[in-house]
């Protein structure tokens, strides 16, 4: 939860950020409600309407809100905590914070290897690939974006309608496969959402955000290449690791 405390901020609309700050932290706004609007805010707060646009800004980059075009503004669910060192899928993280996880699938296509995907995935240069772009989302609200690349030795094993809009693509993968067991080596970096995916996000161009790039393998085989975008103001990543001191 984001604080204001002792005025550290010097512009007024820090009045819009903490009447909405202050109503979550005591319970008067829930997650999903809807806010007023700005010109309601604005007579309600006795600013003007670019404070109160500014105040809902800096409260959405906080994580505090989620605004959708022609929708409105709503109080964001609490965002995702994800443990780096295990693994759920989607759905199961999705679910417990008690908001009903979906895929919807935007796209499926062939494209040909490039380099770096052919090396990862043990295939040749420009060989044929299956590319499945699908948007995960929470009680509606976007929450990740996954773009994925099968080779042709998993696509062919596929069933004539793959359930894309019912799992992860590496379970349809691995079910395809009959494996019971996947490996993921994954590399995260901080980022900016690419502006050409924040429509579907549904958060500004350019908004702080991470992604990561994993590799699924059953038994070393490297079975499908997934890149995936997620906002910052709607995930949060952590690891606990040992620490080595020495002697």
């Amino acid at each position: 939860m984001a604080m204001v405390e002792g005025g550290w901020l010097s512009a007024r609309y820090e009045t819009v950020f903490e009447h909405i700050a202050d109503g979550i932290a005591s319970g008067r706004l829930l997650p999903g409600v809807r806010l007023a609007g700005e010109r309601k805010l604005a007579d309600d707060l006795g600013v003007s309407r670019e404070t109160v646009r500014q105040g809902l800004q800096m409260a959405e980059q906080a994580g505090l809100i989620v605004r959708i075009a022609t929708r409105g503004t709503f109080v964001a669910p609490p965002r995702v905590d994800q443990d780096l060192g295990v693994m759920d899928a989607f759905d199961s993280t999705v679910r417990h914070l008690q908001l009903k996880p979906a895929y919807r699938l935007l796209d499926v296509t062939r494209v040909r290897a490039t380099r770096e995907q052919a090396h990862l995935l043990d295939v040749g240069h420009n060989d044929e690939l299956l590319s499945v772009q699908v948007l995960g989302l929470g009680s509606g609200l976007p929450l990740a974006y996954y773009e994925s690349v099968l080779p042709e030795r998993v696509a062919a094993r596929l069933p004539a309608k793959p359930p894309w809009g019912t799992k992860a693509t590496y379970q349809v993968a691995a079910a395809a496969l009959g494996a019971t067991a996947l490996s993921v080596a994954q590399e995260f970096d901080a980022v900016a959402i690419p502006h050409a995916l924040s429509q579907s996000l549904q958060v500004s161009p350019k908004s702080p955000g991470f992604k990561t790039v994993s590799l699924f393998t059953v038994a070393e085989l490297p079975i499908e290449l997934r890149t995936a975008w997620y906002p910052g103001s709607r995930y949060r990543f952590r690891v606990s690791r040992q620490i080595r001191i020495a002697d």
